[in-house]
């Protein structure tokens, strides 16, 4: 996978099979920006650091440590290091491994709130050799390997209510704060490659434009500009790998008025300028 691959909002991609919906990707220097998928999703750091944003919260997700991520929940990875950052995603449905008239299904309902971090402190770190094995057994897939990856999550699961690694109900006041990100979020990606102005998502998320600015850069780490200007990078490296526009067509579409400032901002997020990102890169 590659670093400069598109991410959307709401992803449209179905992972696994429908009789056996999961995936696990093996990834080298990817970022991707806020979105979220019907799938639950554990993230393996083997090489390198991120920082992980999960709803309102953000931490540094160090080597050998694994994150979680509910089904529809908001959130991203960010590197500084994208040439020694190596992780692996596993992301599966959870009707996997509970249907809904399973009695186990409630441990994956709003009720409890896994954590969202699992360190290598001794309680934790047998999640992580887990998903380890889950990851081993899913790329070589020996005779059998549905089960033995079902049982992997079901006894991760277990391990992770047998111990307390789980918080019962989430706070009120960080749901709400957590739905006029995603709002702004949303309104961004819709209209990214339209002139946005920062009053304007500030009226979006209901604050002042100075609370706004300060609960944007808090959530996402980076101001409301550059959160908008790296997704119009995004969107013309999309336009640049798999259309025949032209440079300076790929930037007015995605939201630049100006060439010399679309190609100055694309170098900053990629190291290559437009026309030398689609000469390597471009498939048609």
């Amino acid at each position: 996978m590659n670093i400069y691959e598109l991410y959307e909002l709401k992803e449209k991609v179905h992972h696994g099979t429908k009789d056996f919906p999961i995936e696990v990707y093996y990834a080298t220097g990817l970022m991707a920006s806020y979105h979220w998928h019907e799938e639950c999703e554990f993230i393996y750091i083997e090489s390198g650091s991120a920082i992980i944003r999960i709803g309102v919260e953000s931490f540094e997700l160090k080597e050998g440590e694994c994150a979680f991520v509910k089904a529809d929940t908001l959130h991203s990875i960010s590197t500084d290091n994208q040439d020694d950052f190596c992780f692996y995603a596993v992301v599966f449905h959870p009707s996997l491994i509970f249907t809904d008239f399973d009695i186990c299904s409630k441990y994956l309902s709003p009720k409890y709130i896994i954590n969202n971090h699992f360190s290598t402190r001794e309680v934790e770190v047998t999640v992580i050799e887990m998903i380890k094995l889950l990851c081993k057994t899913y790329e070589s897939k020996p005779f059998a390997y549905e089960l033995k990856i079902k049982s992997y999550l079901y006894s991760i699961f277990s391990h992770i209510f047998e111990h307390n690694l789980f918080q019962k109900e989430s706070l009120s006041g960080n749901q709400k704060t957590v739905e006029k990100l995603e709002k702004v979020i949303k309104y961004i990606h819709t209209n990214c490659h339209s002139y946005i102005t920062v009053e304007e998502l500030a009226n979006v998320s209901g604050y002042s434009i100075s609370h706004f600015s300060r609960f944007f850069k808090d959530l996402t780490g980076k101001t409301p500009i550059e959160y908008i200007n790296r997704q119009r990078v995004y969107s013309a490296c999309d336009k640049l790998k798999h259309t025949e526009l032209s440079v300076l067509e790929v930037g007015l579409e995605c939201g630049f008025e100006n060439v010399g400032y679309f190609i100055k901002t694309f170098k900053k997020y990629t190291d290559f300028t437009p026309y030398q990102y689609k000469q390597r890169y471009s498939i048609v």
